[in-house]
């Protein structure tokens, strides 16, 4: 079952019909809406078609280097990623 939604993404309103729930697609939205400002910030005489083609291409990118990475490669990457976490909480929680 699809549902519609309205997202914003650079200023621009967009209505979705989706097989999503609309609180994933708004995730995704603003998720797509920090990426093109991140690009804007660095490169803010392109327009904004080019600047919706080249943050796809990031965001494109990082899914084909995330498939490309070998399973023992990403379990380690998340295994240290949750040890600098709860190294972190650690160090907050533990009293002065």
């Amino acid at each position: 079952m699809s549902s519609q939604t309205t997202v914003e993404i650079f200023g621009r309103r967009f209505e979705l019909r989706a097989t999503e729930g609309s609180e994933r697609v708004q995730e995704l939205a603003r998720f797509v809406d920090r990426r093109m400002r991140e690009l804007a910030e660095v490169s803010p005489h392109v327009d904004t078609s080019k600047l919706a083609v080249l943050t796809a291409l990031n965001i494109a990118d990082e899914l084909f280097k995330e498939h490309e990475t070998e399973p023992g490669v990403r379990a380690e990457q998340f295994r240290q990623r949750v040890e600098g976490l709860i190294r972190r909480l650690d160090d907050v929680l533990t009293p002065s």
